[in-house]
């Protein structure tokens, strides 16, 4: 039988592990996702035409330019850029009311409450764009995240847990139909 002293220590170290893992849990899940997508359609349709990034800094002794000319549209400059204040905005944007998260709304509460549900919705936006930011970058450079709804492509395909359940804004005709889990099904 471990000594008191051991058992305090076993106590503490428990509780500081419990401290350092990320908390995963949000309230309304599905629709905290729906607001995080809705924010990343906004900024995509928001975002105004660019050149090309020109990385031809370099000439040689004729005049003539060496390096890359890149496409904006596929540059990782792009993918930065749209995630750069996605997660504040989000927190700023939505508020939890009656169970979901909605736009415009103020979440109910004193503002210290206020404060620490829209940290918890900025928490879960940094986890999930983090989570599905290769998918994410794959599909900007594919040009399907323009054409298709962001809500589909985060909430139901790379996200499907988030959403188990919870009917989407094309409703299903087969309700026995399964939401495809890896981009490739969807192209």
């Amino acid at each position: 039988m471990p000594s008191r002293g051991a058992r305090g220590l076993l106590a503490l170290l428990a509780g500081i592990a419990a401290l350092l893992q990320p908390v995963y849990a949000i309230d309304a899940k599905c629709s905290a996702c729906v607001a995080v997508a809705t924010q990343l359609q906004s900024a995509l349709e928001a975002e105004r035409p660019r050149n090309h990034l020109d990385m031809r800094g370099r000439l040689d002794s004729k005049g003539v330019r060496y390096g890359k000319l890149t496409d904006y549209k596929v540059s990782e400059l792009r993918f930065v850029e749209l995630r750069e204040n996605l997660c504040d905005d989000v927190g700023d944007k939505f508020g939890l009311r009656d169970g979901s998260w909605t736009a415009g709304a103020k979440s109910a509460g004193k503002v210290a409450e206020r404060k620490a549900l829209r940290k918890e919705l900025e928490g879960y936006c940094h986890r999930l764009v983090e989570a599905q930011e290769e998918h994410l970058q794959e599909a900007l450079y594919a040009g399907t995240l323009e054409n298709e709804s962001v809500e589909e492509l985060m909430c139901r395909a790379y996200a499907p847990r988030d959403c188990e359940g919870e009917p989407n804004g094309s409703e299903r005709e087969d309700p026995n139909e399964t939401v495809p889990e890896r981009k490739e099904d969807l192209l």
